[in-house]
């Protein structure tokens, strides 16, 4: 059965982007800075910009 979860607040107003970081080798996409949200703590977390395969 899926699990039944409270409703999310409202995403918060997006923060400043930080700059983009040298590609490491073997990354081949920038994903920008955005809001997760985080099932444990139940809030809203900022991830900063990174690179992902």
């Amino acid at each position: 059965m899926k699990k039944i979860r409270p409703p999310r607040p409202p995403k918060p107003p997006d923060r400043p982007q930080n700059p983009k970081p040298i590609r490491p080798l073997g990354k081949k996409e920038y994903v920008k800075a955005h809001w997760r949200w985080d099932y444990n703590h139940r809030q809203w977390e900022w991830v900063k910009g990174h690179w992902r395969k």
